[in-house]
């Protein structure tokens, strides 16, 4: 009676090995399943294998799989750990802004006027969360009066602008400083004459105003 019981028992756990191997087949498992798809496990908690199990197949199904699940020992850490994908690099972040100089300083000045320092503020509200590698300021200026004054007029502009950016935090090392004079005019206004389009220097003053002017431009790394 109980040697029929043993081969009762032997023949049950064929057959559901056999149909396990079918389900397997299918699923490319090599590991029996029993017919609600739950995995066979022997009375030791053992997961049971079909006959075509490598740990090859059982390391194919990843990370999440029943090789990983059944044989974690045997498959090693390197198979059944998640993978760290690499962070994508941060972008590079570049803002160039044009200031009118009328709006930063008065006409022939180069303190700034409160307006100009309001719009500084919203260029270092706009640095937040970027890791500023550079910042250039540029200072430009009309073409009224010398090249040797005007020189000295534009830098001391960027300067100005540099000195209100350290007293807003920004580091002075990352600040570089430049004056162009009347280099690269934005517009080209004819000399005032009576029956000119400029008629007065006041007219002139005005029509020059886009010449001058400061650029802001910040180059970093937006996180």
């Amino acid at each position: 009676m109980k040697t029929s019981l043993k081969i009762g028992g032997l023949v049950a756990a064929m057959m559901l090995a056999v149909s396990g191997a079918s389900f397997a087949a299918d699923q490319v498992s090599p590991y029996v399943h029993s017919s609600d798809a739950k995995i066979v496990k022997s009375g030791f908690g053992l997961c049971w294998r079909t006959g075509f199990w490598t740990p090859a197949l059982a390391e194919a199904q990843g990370v999440g799989g029943e090789g990983c699940t059944c044989d974690a020992d045997i498959l090693g850490a390197a198979a059944c750990t998640a993978k760290k994908v690499a962070a994508a690099p941060a972008a590079k972040a570049a803002e160039k802004v044009t200031f009118s100089a009328d709006m930063l300083f008065n006409f022939n000045k180069s303190t700034l006027k409160d307006e100009g320092k309001a719009v500084i503020d919203e260029l270092v509200s706009r640095l937040a969360g970027v890791d500023v590698e550079v910042i250039l300021t540029t200072g430009y200026a009309d073409r009224i009066g010398s090249d040797t004054y005007n020189q000295k007029l534009s830098a001391a502009r960027a300067e100005s602008v540099k000195a209100y950016l350290v007293s807003k935090g920004v580091d002075a090392k990352l600040i570089q400083t430049e004056g162009r004079g009347e280099l690269d005019p934005v517009v080209n206004c004819p000399d005032p004459s009576a029956k000119g389009q400029v008629k007065n220097f006041r007219e002139l003053v005005q029509c020059l105003a886009p010449n001058r002017r400061a650029v802001v431009e910040v180059v970093g790394t937006r996180q």
